[in-house]
């Protein structure tokens, strides 16, 4: 691994760039005082946007403010915001970030297509890491999770403090569900938490790998508002009864900056993509976010 210190100007700028660039319950919405001078969230309004785009059991949203580290906004019961599911492909952040620090691929990299039919034909592409990653291209990425291998991610998933740090099942499947014969697993809260150190530059990964990862991370720009962030969907149980959908990220305005991630898990589990459009259709609903 190559010393931190070699990369604070690289880090600089990078950051920068990445930066600028069913009802629940009473108990089961709950708001915390963020930064003194962070505007409040208005919970209650915030709750009944969601309760009426996405929200109810299973669903889970999480608001941490980046300036304390406290969540500041939650929905859905504890039980739901803690529950272990699989990371799906909100896993590829710690992949990007594990493959790089590792070696094992460069930014500007180009991993070829092996000409062989995929799932998505917007897979079927030569394709780098910034690539890959906005389109999710599983198969680019199991070929880097074959060269990283079982020990280095057993030994890295710990050093993050990654969920359950614990890449049960193919090395190049464990983050996909147990359908899959994947056991690795992360909770809504553990999602915040490893996003928040994320951003904060507090993981086991150099500054320069830190700062790529959290630039490929940003999603869309209105105004001087960034949206940052990773879907997911796979198969929660193993005989694919059910289903959960992701969308973690952070949103960095100039009245916020926030880190966060939904979850929906359940039969009728809506995937991340359609997940990523209500979050963010409610956010702007409750000004959090610019309308479009």
């Amino acid at each position: 691994m190559i010393h931190r210190s070699v990369y604070r100007v690289a880090l600089s700028v990078l950051m920068v760039t990445a930066m600028g660039v069913a009802a629940c319950s009473p108990e089961q919405k709950a708001l915390l005082p963020g930064a003194a001078k962070t505007p409040a969230i208005n919970a209650e309004a915030l709750s009944r946007i969601i309760d009426a785009s996405f929200g109810g059991l299973g669903t889970c949203l999480t608001l941490t403010d980046r300036a304390t580290g406290r969540e500041v906004y939650v929905y859905g019961s504890n039980t739901t915001c803690m529950r272990p599911l699989p990371p799906c492909s909100t896993f590829k952040i710690a992949n990007s970030l594990i493959g790089l620090d590792e070696g094992v691929i460069k930014p500007d990299e180009v991993i070829r297509w092996d000409g062989k039919p995929q799932a998505l034909k917007s897979w079927e592409i030569d394709a780098n890491l910034e690539t890959a990653f906005k389109r999710s291209m599983v198969p680019w990425f199991q070929k880097v999770a074959r060269q990283i291998g079982p020990d280095t991610y057993t030994k890295r998933l710990k050093e993050m403090d990654y969920g359950s740090g614990d890449p049960v099942g193919p090395v190049d499947q464990f983050w996909l569900g147990p359908e899959v014969g994947g056991g690795l697993t992360i909770s809504t809260r553990q999602q915040t938490d490893f996003l928040n150190r994320l951003y904060a530059d507090r993981l086991s990964t150099n500054p320069l790998t830190t700062a790529t990862v959290a630039k490929i991370l940003i999603d869309e720009t209105r105004g001087s508002s960034v949206m940052s962030g990773k879907t997911g969907t796979c198969s929660s149980q193993a005989d694919g009864s059910r289903n959960v959908g992701w969308w973690v990220g952070r949103l960095n305005s100039p009245e916020r900056d926030l880190v966060f991630a939904v979850s929906m898990e359940g039969q009728n589990a809506l995937p991340g993509r359609e997940l990523q459009i209500r979050l963010k259709s409610a956010f702007a609903k409750a000004g959090l976010w610019p309308q479009t």
